[in-house]
């Protein structure tokens, strides 16, 4: 049974929901300390300074899962829409988990995914249709990712 490729978008959004909200804070935050240790939110965790954020390796390993596996199963299948649906969300995760180190404003960010997105679903895509579910496929992972790590740190510096 072949899965339909508009699906497999949300199924790595699913994928990024689950391992971002069970990550420990040490895989988002430079040596796992704290910047305000006393100084909570209303959610009961402590405010996190945006110089703080630092992604580990096994952090950015369990983001880009999803594209990986996508580009895994097109060596298996030899089609080429996993393929470019892999790449697709390769771009967009890349840039969802990186930019936020060098910029802090969300809007620019959020921007930056949406552009990375468009561009690697024109680039690859053939037909108007396979363009969009490109886009697409790359934006809806990368904003997962970026509303995570923009709600892991909640103090200004």
């Amino acid at each position: 049974m072949k899965l339909p490729r508009i699906l497999i978008p949300f199924f790595a959004f699913v994928w990024e929901l689950i391992p971002l909200f069970k990550i420990p804070v040490e895989y988002y935050i430079k040596g796992g300390m704290v910047w305000f240790k006393n100084w909570t939110g209303s959610t009961g965790r402590p405010y996190v300074c945006w110089r703080e954020y630092s992604p580990s390796p096994i952090f950015v390993l369990l983001v880009l899962l999803p594209a990986l596996v996508l580009l895994a199963s097109y060596i298996f299948h030899r089609d080429s829409s996993l393929r470019n649906l892999g790449f697709s969300m390769l771009f967009s995760l890349l840039a969802a988990t990186i930019a936020p180190v060098f910029i802090s404003d969300f809007l620019i960010n959020f921007i930056l995914l949406m552009l990375v997105s468009l561009s690697s679903g024109t680039a690859l895509g053939k037909d108007m249709g396979d363009r969009a579910i490109l886009a697409f496929g790359g934006f809806l992972p990368g904003l997962v990712v970026i509303l995570v790590i923009f709600a892991q740190f909640h103090g200004a510096c």
